[in-house]
């Protein structure tokens, strides 16, 4: 954090149901912690927001992902980011619901207003799909407007070298490709060189490690695989004191042991939050940070238990793991 900012009562600016801004403190907006890693380590105390799966759209309502609010929603959390002084904020993917030219405008103008700086990299829904009924930006246009210099891209925000990586491009432009992701060969190539002189690393690709079944347990199912040879890409992390975040599931997990992992909660869907990561010299500490105020929250379960079979099994599993927290506590 911003050494002006430290001791200042922690302010949190949420939306109600009607999308109207709100603020209320963190201890009464339910700020609660997901995970405690041993590490990664920071010499430098440093404050990062990481927002997960906005799916920004100004011209669709409803479904489970209330696109009616989505907008708002991000404002929030940026607002709350700037208030608490973060050292950077950083955005795993699906920072819009299909791509379309106003979208992305709209996030590139609600980011462009931050006073911390930001980095992001696309999620399946931000990349060109030869389905799209409308001219998606190529994957260039994102990394101009959301990257400190192309992906793979190395950004250094306090303490802390955040590495970004592709996870969503796919040449062909099928979806089953881009839904499913894949961390290239050339990137893990790439991540391997970085990881070895990097301090404090938080990789970030949109899609997820192995991990998320076991945590959900017998009785449950992963909603979604792990990103194409998640393995390979494992094994690219294992032995390095980084933490991998991710997203697009829209079901906060958390892995520990060979590597370490968080899929964050999204921020369109219930819980409606974003992710304060708190990196230091005792290692890493990872707080959901709600944007939505009850009645806003009461509004996303609902439409995700009404929208679908899938949905509602998402919802269920959420609140599963929001009542055994931390995920993972390895201090």
């Amino acid at each position: 954090m911003r050494t002006e900012d430290r001791g200042r009562p922690e302010t949190e600016y949420g939306t109600n149901a009607d999308g109207a801004e709100t603020s209320t403190t963190c201890e009464s907006a339910g700020a609660r912690t997901l995970a405690r890693f041993a590490r990664p380590r920071a010499d430098t105390e440093t404050a990062l927001a990481v927002v997960s799966d906005p799916h920004v759209s100004t011209a669709k309502t409803g479904t489970w992902k209330a696109f009616h609010r989505t907008e708002a929603r991000l404002r929030a959390a940026l607002a709350d980011a700037d208030a608490r002084g973060v050292d950077g904020v950083v955005l795993t993917g699906d920072l819009t619901e299909d791509g379309r030219p106003d979208d992305v405008e709209r996030v590139a103008d609600l980011l462009g207003a931050l006073d911390a700086p930001f980095v992001a990299v696309p999620g399946n829904h931000d990349v060109p799909k030869a389905f799209d009924e409308h001219e998606t930006p190529p994957v260039a246009s994102f990394e101009a407007r959301f990257t400190p210099d192309g992906l793979p891209f190395r950004a250094r925000l306090g303490g802390v070298d955040v590495l970004g990586l592709d996870s969503a491009t796919a040449p062909d432009g099928e979806l089953d490709a881009t839904h499913d992701g894949e961390i290239s060969a050339g990137q893990r190539e790439w991540l391997d060189g970085a990881l070895a002189d990097a301090e404090a690393p938080l990789v970030v690709s949109h899609h997820n490690l192995p991990g998320l079944d076991a945590r959900v347990g017998a009785d449950g199912y992963a909603p979604h695989p792990p990103v194409g040879d998640a393995t390979a890409f494992a094994d690219a992390l294992a032995g390095h004191d980084a933490l991998h975040v991710s997203g697009h599931v829209h079901l906060p997990a958390a892995m520990s042991g060979d590597f370490r992992g968080l899929i964050c909660p999204p921020l369109s869907s219930f819980p409606q939050a974003y992710v304060l990561a708190e990196i230091g010299p005792g290692g890493t500490t990872l707080r959901q940070v709600p944007v939505a105020d009850e009645a806003g929250l009461a509004e996303a379960r609902e439409l995700a238990r009404d929208h679908s079979t899938r949905s509602a099994d998402v919802c269920e599993m959420v609140e599963a793991q929001l009542a055994d927290l931390p995920l993972v506590d390895e201090r």
